[in-house]
């Protein structure tokens, strides 16, 4: 894992000097990504630079160092990420005489992009990642990124002067690059929480959208490709047996397991993480290191689910509690972390995770995207259920509401303290009032983005005319599949990039630590669709 930033000036001519000093200071803003070592390369003529700091996984090394030159010098690389099946892409190079220096993946990805072309790469390529590729022969840049946007990549255009950055913050450091808010993307924010996958808060700037690459040429033109498409990779006519999918899932969470440094896993004691440590573990010839957090309020505190996992598990376990104080104290910090608004306070403990878990291991395995595919969050259980009150008209839904809303919040949690079996339920006031706007719609269409919002609808501090958000989540492509898989599709290209995985990234990489999730594997995503959902959640919930 590293940080990637760089220039291309198509108009201005710079010094040799002032090539350097400004390549160096927007790499300086990426130091925590990448803690180990920094490079930068620089093309005098092009009024181009290259730079890149790096957090050493893979061939530790001098020999993976970046900007790293193809042997046929052509092709230039900075290169953000991990390709689990560099050792395949190595070999069927080697088998073409394309000779390696390293046992590098950053070499592996260089050389496979000289030799076939960006094109067939990305197709074979397994892993998370974006890079910049600059293609000496062509005079063209290229930039690319993941299928699912596990890693950031964002760029700019701004009067002939193209930029790129892992984030957003490196750009500023450009002299000449304007910084101006973007008032859609803040509507988007202020709606949802979040920035969207392919959007920045800047105006002019944009984030390569998961599973696409761009070109830009001398002239200034920037052409953009997707060589992935989830909804492409749907096939409800197939099915696959949960034994084939544990197999998928081993071998995945074995190739996550690669390193050349320690490696341990986040356990929160839920079932996804819980999965991919029990599964680490079995292909582990010791402990593996474990890592979870605790709060000393009993409501928000789960940390002995985490426990008692770890301890059938026999993991070594690495545990903190935090107190109240603890959290108002990072709340101060948090915009080192992340450089864009992002609203999900979950950031705080995922903060204070990676914090714990960098001072044992520089690796660690997630349980992220499991929700999202196996149907793991509540409104998936829900949709169904509300769909059936869309079966009466509008009025008598907003009577319903109308009730719900006789009282606040906090009144309709001092209501559900009588029944102790809810008292395990955090929020259930707000959650009432999310139900109530959610009715409230007038199609059942608006039900995803009434459910996903942070605020209700007459609240809006801005509107969402143009949101690219409300965009996507109106696609007719959909709507031949059941309810359940729209939300699910709609929740892997908006909320999963551009809230959880968005999320981890920030506040692990701020502490150099580098966080793998291997439910998001090619192999596994093209098998899980084909699980019919009652079976996922006997199966495997």
């Amino acid at each position: 894992m590293c940080g990637i930033t760089g220039f291309w000036d198509l108009k201005n001519i710079y010094s040799s000097q002032d090539l350097k000093n400004i390549i160096n200071k927007m790499k300086a803003c990426l130091k925590s990504r990448g803690p180990d070592d920094s490079g930068i390369w620089i093309d005098n003529k092009q009024n181009l630079s290259l730079g890149h700091t790096r957090l050493s996984i893979i061939e530790p090394t001098s020999l993976g160092r970046q900007p790293m030159i193809s042997s046929n010098n052509r092709f230039i690389i900075v290169y953000n990420g991990e390709i689990y099946n560099f050792f395949k892409l190595k070999e069927q190079l080697q088998k073409n005489n394309i000779s390696f220096r390293s046992n590098s993946d950053t070499e592996a990805l260089l050389e496979a992009c000289s030799f076939w072309g960006i094109k067939k790469t990305l197709s074979l390529i397994s892993g998370m990642f974006a890079f910049a590729l600059w293609d000496r022969k062509k005079k063209e840049l290229i930039l690319a990124r993941d299928r699912f946007g596990i890693k950031p990549l964002y760029y700019s255009l701004q009067n002939k002067l193209f930029l790129f950055s892992s984030q957003s913050k490196a750009l500023i450091k450009h002299p000449k690059w304007k910084k101006k808010v973007n008032p859609n993307t803040l509507a988007d924010y202020f709606k949802y929480g979040y920035i969207p996958s392919n959007k920045s808060i800047y105006q002019d700037t944009f984030q390569i959208p998961p599973g696409c690459y761009i070109r830009i040429n001398l002239e200034g033109r920037i052409k953009e490709k997707c060589y992935w498409n989830l909804k492409e990779n749907i096939n409800e006519n197939e099915d696959t047996s949960a034994e084939a999918i544990e197999k998928i899932l081993e071998s995945s969470i074995k190739k996550h397991m690669i390193s050349d440094v320690p490696i341990g896993s986040f356990l929160s004691g839920g079932i996804d993480s819980s999965l991919v440590t029990a599964l680490m573990q079995k292909n582990s010839t010791s402990p593996v290191k474990t890592f979870s957090i605790g709060f000393d309020e009993e409501v928000l505190d789960e940390s002995k689910y985490a426990q008692l996992v770890a301890k059938h598990l026999n993991t070594d376990h690495h545990q903190v509690i935090f107190k109240h104080q603890d959290m108002i104290d990072l709340v101060r910090k948090i915009n080192t972390v992340y450089d864009e608004p992002f609203a999900d306070s979950s950031q705080l403990p995922t903060i204070l995770l990676s914090q714990i878990t960098r001072k044992k291991v520089k690796v660690a395995l997630s349980g992220d995207g499991g929700d999202e595919f196996f149907g793991g969050y509540n409104r998936y259980n829900w949709a169904k259920k509300i769909n059936l009150f869309y079966n009466f008209p509008l009025v008598i839904r907003k009577q319903l509401c109308s009730l719900i809303k006789i009282f606040s919040p906090s009144t309709w949690d001092k209501i559900f303290n009588f029944f102790p079996y809810l008292n395990k339920y955090a929020f259930l006031g707000d959650k009432a009032y999310k139900l109530a706007n959610v009715l409230s719609q007038k199609s059942y269409s608006q039900v995803y983005p009434s459910l996903v919002s942070q605020w209700y609808s007459e609240e809006l501090p801005l509107s969402t005319k143009n949101s690219f958000l409300e965009k996507s989540f109106i696609d007719k492509n959909l709507l031949s599949l059941d309810i359940v898989k729209q939300m699910q599709i709609r929740d892997i290209i908006s909320y999963l990039p551009g809230d959880i995985l968005t999320k981890v990234d920030r506040a692990s990489m701020a502490y150099g630590l580098e966080v793998r999730v291997p439910f998001l594997d090619n192999e596994l995503i093209k098998n899980i669709w084909f699980i019919k959902d009652r079976d996922k959640k006997k199966k495997f919930y």
